[in-house]
């Protein structure tokens, strides 16, 4: 990595088994390969591989169609995408996050999504769009949701990802229970309980230390009876001003708990699928999730610090009401390639390389990981698709 460039891009992320040893390497062997056109160095890392006392990092560079090894001086910027299997794992990306004291941070994160509820609920505008949600407690506390609940109570963890560990809880009219879900390999499963408290009790087993959030099950199918949501990317471009980047629609298999791609789903495109479902209103209601997204990153910001980019689920009920289901700070961008939106693609991939560039320019100084006022929210919104000028 000879060449000449504004800076360092460093890439966080969690190491896995595998070659190469980490998760999404189509992703980051594509910032890799054009990382220069922004002017940009990209090295590929896990938090371990940071050595403090020479002041290098090791890690790894897509170049000539191959992951090569190298070491290199400590990055100038630092993207998270570190996805946590487990607190460990957590502890050692704060940790190599402290030891960068003067990296600039690419973006903070979100909280769980019971914290990212309790920011926007606080906003009139967001809450209207949020569905009723409650921590999990107890059994009894489940017991009373699902008393008032006809199509039952969907539970996921606070801090899960790609649908894993939820749960549909619904009474039957006999008496008994019945649970589906995805367990923690994403792998369907069924269990119906003759006694409600044989239920309760399996689900309080399942559930665990971790924390869980309860919402009404929403009826979030299209006519067939197949799951699916709205992804909708909203990134910073390279003057660092939000844009929407794409939408697409998340489809599940008939049946399927969730629409989640790493369930099994698919990515079709949104306004023909709008189209057939609610008719002449489905460009109303493509423009609609359009304007309710535009409202949620000013709001996350100004309680989380400087984001860079965000994943939106939006679920659209029968009668076209929308609802978000979830959002996420590290979103993926396959979607885009499903359905063929080979412009929305690009910028997915390439909008963090341009933020980056915006933050070295302007923030070059001030370091962000362990404080600084340059995680300031973004100063205006823009959500119009296009090219960087």
């Amino acid at each position: 990595m000879t060449e000449a460039a504004l800076g360092l891009l460093g890439i966080m992320t969690c190491r896995r088994s595998g070659s190469p040893p980490f998760a999404e390497s189509s992703f980051y062997s594509h910032l890799c390969r054009v990382a220069l056109l922004y002017d940009l160095k990209v090295i590929v890392f896990s938090p371990d591989e940071i050595n403090t006392d020479s002041k290098t990092v090791t890690g790894m560079n897509w170049r000539n169609g191959e992951w090569i090894s190298l070491e290199t001086a400590l990055p100038d910027i630092v993207y998270n995408r570190c996805f946590y299997r487990s607190q460990k794992e957590r502890k050692e990306a704060a940790a190599a996050l402290a030891a960068l004291p003067q990296a600039l941070s690419w973006s903070r994160g979100l909280p769980d999504k019971w914290g990212v509820y309790e920011i926007l609920k606080r906003s009139h505008r967001a809450a209207v769009l949020l569905p009723e949600t409650l921590l999990y407690t107890s059994s009894f506390r489940l017991s009373n949701m699902l008393a008032e609940r006809e199509y039952g109570v969907f539970l996921k963890p606070s801090a899960g990802t790609h649908g894993k560990r939820t749960l549909h809880a619904l009474k039957q009219k006999k008496g008994g229970l019945s649970v589906r879900g995805r367990d923690g390999e994403n792998a369907v499963f069924y269990h119906n309980f003759l006694n409600q408290e044989d239920g309760f009790e399996w689900i309080h087993r399942f559930i665990g230390s971790r924390r869980y959030i309860m919402q009404p099950y929403l009826q979030l199918t299209n006519r067939i009876g197949q799951p699916f949501d709205v992804r909708v990317l909203i990134q910073k471009n390279g003057r660092g001003l939000w844009e929407l980047t794409g939408m697409a629609i998340r489809l599940g298999n008939r049946g399927s708990l969730t629409s989640n791609l790493h369930g099994g789903g698919t990515a079709i495109p949104v306004l023909p699928f709008l189209q057939e479902e609610y008719g002449p209103v489905g460009q109303y209601i493509k423009e609609q999730l359009t304007e309710e997204a535009a409202i949620l990153p000013p709001l996350l910001e100004a309680a989380c610090g400087r984001l860079g980019e965000l994943g939106l689920d939006f679920g659209i009920d029968s009668g076209g009401r929308i609802t978000l289901l979830e959002a996420n700070s590290k979103p993926g961008r396959t979607v885009f390639q499903r359905t063929g939106d080979h412009k929305a693609e690009r910028l997915a991939l390439e909008n963090p390389l341009r933020y980056a560039r915006h933050l070295l320019l302007t923030n070059r100084r001030v370091p962000t990981l362990s404080g600084g006022n340059s995680s300031a929210p973004g100063r205006m919104i823009s959500m119009v698709p296009k090219e960087d000028s």
